[in-house]
């Protein structure tokens, strides 16, 4: 492995933390010139509580991790069923198969009046979801990504993320409130 890095807040982490690895073959100029911190690489003073916590947040993210990633998949699952049973024309995005992010479930909703205000809706209703790929969050229009799998630009595009924090329930009252925003099944 050459490179590997990581932000904190991605596994429950203090935001603004984070660390990289760098394999010695690698040469890199440094990024902040200064100081003989962080082997001539970076200059200034490293951020010790956030560092700590970055470390806290990892050891508690690698602690039960199989049963903490069942459930995140039983989570994802009763989405994607719920959506597929309730609802007309869904469509998810990437591969449905084997190879797709556990934590993660891109869903495409047929363009309806409704649809363009889907994500504000549910921020309303207190569900966090984002419209398009991480890439391009905020952005209206389909990214590079959902573009070259061929996603249709007419159609919405919700992201849906899951952790080991949330719940059966919550999952359900999605659906609930998703009822009331797009056509369902007669």
């Amino acid at each position: 492995m050459s490179f590997l890095s990581a932000s904190a807040h991605k596994f429950h982490g203090p935001k603004g933390v984070g660390f990289v690895y760098i394999h010695q073959e690698n040469i890199l100029p440094p990024f902040i010139h200064g100081g003989a911190q962080e082997r001539n690489m970076r200059a200034g003073t490293e951020n010790i509580t956030g560092i700590a916590g970055l470390a806290t947040a990892l050891e508690i993210a690698v602690r039960d991790m199989d049963v903490k990633q069942r459930h995140i998949h039983t989570l994802r699952q009763q989405l994607k069923d719920g959506l597929e049973r309730h609802f007309e024309d869904i469509r998810f995005n990437g591969n449905q198969d084997r190879h797709y992010l556990n934590h993660i479930l891109s869903v495409s909703f047929p363009d309806t009046p409704k649809a363009d205000l889907l994500v504000m809706n549910l921020d309303i209703s207190g569900i966090s979801a984002s419209s398009g790929s991480a890439c391009s969050s905020g952005v209206e229009e389909d990214s590079h990504v959902l573009q070259a799998i061929g996603h249709d630009p007419r159609r919405k595009t919700i992201r849906f993320s899951f952790s080991h924090m949330n719940s059966v329930e919550e999952v359900d009252y999605l659906l609930q409130k998703l009822e009331k925003l797009t056509p369902t099944k007669v």
